[in-house]
């Protein structure tokens, strides 16, 4: 340690003699001039070596998904297990689905399920106060919640003892429900101050219709008025083994994991089975312009177009999906990030998503935001593509790359054992077939140019295209002044679009009135 210490104080007085002789030898070549130096050549330029990354070749990817078999067991009470060892640490990881949401919920009582799951964790038991909870898991160095229990293998049957009474002693205290309802109530009533969530919740309800289980929303007096019988009103009938579904992972020898299983959750009394109402659904808002502007003024748009998509079993859904992917979905790679971002520099974030709904139809949606002044600009530009996509401008090395993202990243799915067991127990949750992961690569591949042609006339519909702006109406309205740059880009998209405010989009595909939604 000293002479390290000795070394380091040697190095200022190196660092002056070097000093010094480069001063001296600097004044040496001032008294003598220096030798005229012949002209040299500039260094080659050094040539690559071996393939470009696009020769490459690789061997044909083969993969088969995991099948359910496998993984799935059934308790004695009918809970569904879906289980697997990894024996990679010491730990053990376990979570539940339940089969309980928004559908199920009172209109006058929104936010019930939510607070329900919340308190059975923060207030406790009836053996156990949530602080006390707290304390024994920060103990053991474990984590728990209604729905999730993490911790080490060794204390596996203390954290499953603690697990399993809160599933089924909540205790409801009134000052923790108190608290969860008065945060409720603040972001109630801050919801309208944020862009992101009056851009979110605007096109949810134009979409589905304000009155929608999709888009119906919290009041002040119904979150008001949720009390400690409703929470435990709802845990009795929806928490029970009959709505879940069990997913354990970790260190473990899984005939012994079972019978731990059989001698708790085995014991988990059933509940009213969770049966929500979906209803038939049809697009709520006209194909037009629609625009809202948040509490707080905004210098920026959040711009969503699109219209109600598709169910996720429907047989175009992997077409869609990679047509989707051309456009936008594809991150980097994608039509309107090239466009949007990359070529006219107007937005961080820009996309498109083409979702097929579980129990009801999802949404085509080409989302971007930009600064108010080329939200009508960003707009047209993604129009444009989604026009261009129309019309069929799509080709064969557009195909091969989207296929490749899409088959060659799926061994990814299950990259984990938790990743494997969840994607796994979800098709159970959704009513899937047990062998939709065998065939989905197939059904990628065998996707043509001629259907990404034909998908994209039959599901990006112009007749249903609403395009939403969220922002200060007035400077987003005005569109694109003479000061920003891509001055031709503008002008080529104003005389396609019917000129650089939003009313030319107002009368393209809507009824030409720009409709401003107000926030409730």
């Amino acid at each position: 340690m000293l002479r390290r210490y000795a070394a380091f104080l040697l190095i200022p007085a190196l660092l002056l003699v070097v000093a010094g002789a480069s001063a001296q030898g600097g004044q040496a070549a001032a008294a003598k001039p220096a030798a005229p130096q012949a002209a040299q050549k500039p260094a080659p330029i050094p040539t690559a070596k071996g393939p470009r990354p696009e020769q490459f070749t690789f061997k044909p990817l083969t993969f088969t998904p995991p099948k359910v078999a496998d993984y799935r067991t059934v308790l004695s009470n009918g809970l569904v297990v879906y289980i697997g060892e990894d024996h990679q640490i010491p730990w053990i990881n376990a979570s539940l689905l339940m089969r309980t949401g928004p559908f199920l919920e009172p209109k006058d009582k929104l936010g019930v399920a939510g607070m329900t799951s919340t308190v059975m964790r923060s207030g406790g038991t009836a053996t156990m106060t949530g602080e006390q909870i707290n304390e024994r898991m920060d103990f053991l160095a474990g984590n728990v919640s209604a729905t999730n229990l993490s911790i080490h293998a060794r204390h596996l049957d203390e954290g499953m003892k603690i697990w399993m009474d809160i599933l089924t002693n909540p205790a409801f205290p009134e000052d923790k429900l108190r608290r969860e309802r008065d945060q409720a109530l603040v972001g109630i009533r801050n919801r309208n101050r944020n862009l992101g969530s009056v851009a979110s919740r605007t096109w949810t309800k134009l979409i589905y219709g304000e009155e929608s289980p999709m888009a119906v929303e919290a009041t002040e007096a119904g979150t008001s008025g949720i009390t400690r019988d409703d929470l435990a009103a709802w845990h009795k009938k929806y928490w029970g083994a009959s709505n879940a579904i069990l997913i354990v992972s970790g260190d473990f020898k899984k005939a012994e994991m079972i019978q731990k299983l059989e001698a708790t959750f085995g014991k988990w009394a059933p509940a009213e089975k969770a049966v929500p109402p979906i209803p038939k659904v049809e697009q709520a808002a006209k194909a037009g312009v629609y625009m809202v502007q948040p509490q707080v003024p905004a210098n920026q748009g959040v711009i969503q177009i699109g219209h109600l998509g598709m169910m996720q079993d429907d047989p175009d859904a992997q077409a869609v999906d990679l047509m989707n992917y051309i456009l936008g979905g594809g991150s980097f790679s994608s039509r309107i990030t090239k466009v949007v971002r990359t070529d006219n520099g107007l937005a961080y974030s820009t996309s498109s998503s083409f979702s097929g709904g579980q129990f009801y139809p999802g949404t085509f949606a080409a989302f971007c935001q930009t600064k108010n002044s080329t939200v009508v600009f960003a707009s047209q530009l993604m129009l444009d593509l989604i026009e261009g996509m129309r019309a069929g401008d799509v080709s064969q090395a557009d195909l091969d790359f989207a296929k490749t993202a899409r088959v060659e990243a799926f061994p990814a799915t299950f990259g984990s054992l938790s990743q494997t067991l969840m994607g796994l127990a979800q098709l159970e949750y959704y009513n899937r077939p047990r062998d939709y992961y065998d065939t989905l690569r197939a059904k990628y591949e065998r996707v043509t140019v001629a259907d990404l042609k034909r998908v994209a006339q039959k599901w990006l519909r112009p007749d249903k295209m609403v395009i939403m702006v969220a922002g200060t109406i007035d400077e987003c309205k005005a569109g694109a002044d003479a000061s920003l740059p891509n001055q031709a880009t503008i002008d080529a998209m104003a005389a396609k679009f019917g000129g650089r405010t939003i009313d030319g989009l107002a009368k393209k595909y809507g009824d030409g009135t720009v409709h401003v939604v107000t926030l409730k």
